[in-house]
C-alpha cells in the first residue's frame, strides 16, 4: 500500500506563499461573470441579488441569451410543439439544466401545455416503472418528455384531475400514498 503524501496546510513551513497567492487568485474561475457581477455590487441587496448568490453558491447559476427569452415567450403566446421542441433544446444545453429543470421553465411559461418531470408523479403514473431514468441524450430526453406529457394527459382525462395543477396534485398524491416507498435513483 502506498503511503499518501502528507496534506499540505497553509502553516506548513516549507510553502512558499507568495510564490502562490497570485496564480491562485488569477487560476480561480467559478462562475466568472455572476462573480464579477456580484463582487462589485453596491446598491442595497434585493430579492434577485439573494437568489442570485444562492444559484452562485449551488453552482446553477445559467446565462440566459436574449433569444432564449424571446423564445419562451414566443411559446407562451402562441404554443405548438414545434417551438416546443427546439427551445426544450436551448434549455438542456444550459448549465445547470437537465429535463427536470427545463421542464420546470416550460411548466411556468404554458401550464396548459407543459408540467414538472417528476420522480414521484413519473412512477405514479407510469406502469411497470418505479425508477425514473433520465437518458444522457438530449434528443431522447425531449423524446422521453414528450411521451410523459401524453402520459400524463392521459391520466387527467381518465381522472378528471386539472392538467395545469397535475405535477402538483399527483406529486402529493405519490408522497401520501407511497410514503413508505423511498424514491430510487
Amino acid at each position: 500500500m502506498e503511503d499518501k503524501p502528507l496534506l499540505r496546510k497553509i502553516f506548513h513551513s516549507d510553502i512558499n506563499l507568495d510564490d502562490h497567492l497570485n496564480a491562485a487568485e488569477e487560476k480561480y474561475k467559478f462562475q466568472p461573470s455572476l462573480t464579477k457581477k456580484l463582487d462589485n455590487h453596491a446598491d442595497d441587496f434585493t430579492e434577485m441579488t439573494l437568489l442570485e448568490i444562492v444559484l452562485w453558491k449551488t453552482n446553477r447559476y445559467p446565462d440566459f441569451s436574449d433569444d432564449l427569452l424571446t423564445d419562451i415567450n414566443d411559446l407562451r403566446k402562441s404554443y405548438s410543439k414545434d417551438k416546443a421542441r427546439p427551445l426544450l433544446r436551448k434549455l438542456l444545453a444550459l448549465k445547470g439544466f437537465d429535463l427536470p429543470m427545463a421542464s420546470t421553465v416550460l411548466r411556468f411559461a404554458c401550464p396548459d401545455e407543459f408540467q414538472i418531470i417528476d420522480q414521484r408523479v413519473y412512477r405514479f403514473i407510469v406502469e411497470g416503472e418505479d425508477i425514473f431514468k433520465k437518458p444522457y441524450n438530449a434528443e431522447l430526453k425531449i423524446e422521453m418528455y414528450f411521451k410523459y406529457l401524453d402520459r400524463l394527459k392521459e391520466v387527467c382525462d381518465q381522472y378528471k384531475i386539472p392538467f395545469n395543477k397535475s405535477d402538483r396534485i399527483i406529486y402529493q398524491l405519490d408522497k401520501e400514498l407511497n410514503a413508505e416507498h423511498p424514491i430510487k435513483y
